[in-house]
């Protein structure tokens, strides 16, 4: 497959800036349903040249869905798609949108990871010359395309050896290696430290100069206050509002995805703080953390916060048994905990929500019922048997209380949001009732309207003599649900803080930046 001409390219907007400001795509009438279920219902949208466009919404809107009509994954019910003027006929082939300039970055990235930068650039879209790969081509094609995003990178390094941040960059230069005008990003920070993030969005102002369209879907409002033009709110699948940045604040976006005024997310402090049921003394784990000491009290949530890599994660995994603990020792209710394996902390009633969810947190080929129970397993287990009826009780109930999109307990969680599936996370280790739970990222995906229903049930836990920990990179997050937190820098305990402190936000940054 050849190169396209400068004609075909200036056709497309990407390298030439006369399309800044103007209409480049639009949908219309956009219905889509699953079974019985309607995922769209008349949705629109539309995105301009050179402007960045938030598509926000609960999980379940349909904003993953409409992005999914528009590059190939899915073939709508009813409606238009129109590319620069013109009715695009599309098939439900990712080929077949990447073709007319439509591309996405999935929050799941879709990298090869023994492949390299190079053969992922161009996968499925290699130059060939009579039937064979013209490499150099190729070579000189990618090299363009990292000029252009202002990138150098060894074309020939296994791409799954590289960090999550750069495999990201090299799935955007496949798209604009396509020509693409429009880019999809689908969470595309969820995975990323502070660094990376500021690095994305600067690589995304450069692509605004240069007439490309990029739709934006995230559950962080400040991210889209800081980089998006425009933004258009979904709620069960249909519109509520599109409307420059500039007219949009926090009530009233908060109160357009959960569809009513009442949009207070934290629940009111008034625990009881008790005696002491945790303790960590001078824990250290040989090249992540040392030397780190902190206290839990029954009834209080303590938080932990820090850029990533700061060792905040990895005290958790060492707590439930994923590290190795070289020195110090972790006591709950008196007992030091011996803890080998993350099998040794479910028997000491250690749970633990993961920021990995698709690595870590699910087992993806299996239904909803299955991982949500695996973690009771030792309770419902009789013999050889299992306690099918409980099970299935355990798991409705948290389907219910956790408000789970799905058809049944028996879908593949595969087939689930991220947030759905964030959910299931949860409600996995609230069956197995822990006496200590650990919840790394634990609203990763979850929309800003659900969370306060995992605020109000962490907050329960806690009410419960249950021992919480909260793992967050939002530092508004852990200040209007923890009791206290602990920072982290580069591994070593940093400062400690009371939520009730004045300026609290702002001593934070300062300590997780060191300055």
């Amino acid at each position: 497959m050849g190169k396209k001409s400068k004609v075909q390219e200036n056709e497309r907007g990407f390298t030439d800036k006369k399309f800044i400001g103007k209409e480049i795509l639009r949908m219309e009438h956009i219905s889509k349903s699953f079974g019985g279920a309607k995922a769209l219902d008349d949705a629109a949208f539309d995105i301009k040249g050179g402007e960045i466009h938030a598509l926000m919404g609960a999980n379940g809107a349909g904003k993953s869905t409409l992005m999914k009509v528009l590059c190939g994954v899915y073939m709508p019910d009813e409606g238009e798609i129109y590319h620069h003027g013109k009715k695009l006929h599309l098939k439900a082939q990712v080929a077949d949108a990447q073709k007319n300039g439509l591309a996405m970055v999935f929050q799941e990235l879709n990298i090869l990871p023994h492949l390299s930068v190079l053969e992922n650039i161009f996968i499925a879209n290699e130059i060939a010359n009579r039937g064979i790969y013209d490499w150099k081509a190729m070579r000189k094609r990618a090299k363009e395309v990292l000029d252009k995003m202002g990138l150098e990178l060894d074309l020939d390094t296994r791409a799954g050896d590289l960090p999550v941040a750069t495999q990201q960059m090299i799935e955007i230069a496949r798209a604009l290696n396509l020509d693409s005008d429009v880019i999809v990003f689908d969470e595309p920070t969820s995975s990323l430290t502070m660094q990376e993030t500021e690095r994305l969005f600067s690589l995304m102002e450069n692509l605004k100069e240069h007439g490309v369209g990029m739709v934006y879907i995230t559950h962080r409002m400040s991210e889209v206050y800081q980089i998006c033009d425009r933004i258009t709110l979904l709620r069960d699948g249909k519109n509520v509002f599109t409307d420059d940045i500039a007219n949009v604040d926090n009530k009233r976006l908060l109160s357009g995805i959960v569809g009513s005024d009442d949009t207070n997310q934290f629940p009111e402090k008034d625990r009881v703080i008790g005696e002491v049921i945790f303790e960590a003394k001078n824990v250290t784990s040989y090249g992540l953390y040392e030397d780190v000491s902190f206290e839990l009290r029954q009834g209080e949530i303590l938080g932990f916060a820090g850029l990533a890599g700061a060792g905040r994660t990895e005290i958790a995994k060492t707590i439930f048994g994923a590290c190795k603990l070289d020195k110090g020792e972790f006591i709950y209710r008196g007992k030091k905990l011996n803890i080998h394996s993350p099998v040794d902390a479910v028997r000491e009633g250690i749970g633990y929500v993961s920021e990995d969810r698709k690595v870590e947190g699910i087992l993806g080929v299996r239904s909803i019922k299955e991982n949500m129970s695996i973690a009771s397993m030792p309770r419902l287990a009789k013999g050889f048997h299992l306690r099918h009826a409980e099970e299935k009780q355990g798991v409705n109930g948290q389907i219910s209380g956790l408000k789970i999109k799905t058809t049944g307990m028996d879908q593949c969680i595969n087939a689930l949001s991220g947030g759905n599936q964030q959910k299931v996370c949860l409600g996995k280790w609230l069956m197995a009732k822990p006496s200590l739970l650990l919840l790394d990222e634990p609203t990763r995906g979850i929309d800003v309207g659900a969370r306060a229903d995992f605020y109000n049930i962490i907050e329960e836990l806690a009410e419960n003599k249950i021992g919480v920990i909260v793992i967050s990179s939002e530092e508004d997050e852990l200040i209007g649900l923890c009791d206290r937190i602990i920072v982290m820098h580069e591994g070593k305990k940093a400062g400690e803080f009371d939520t009730s402190e004045e300026n609290i936000k702002e001593k934070m940054l300062k300590v997780m930046l060191n300055i």
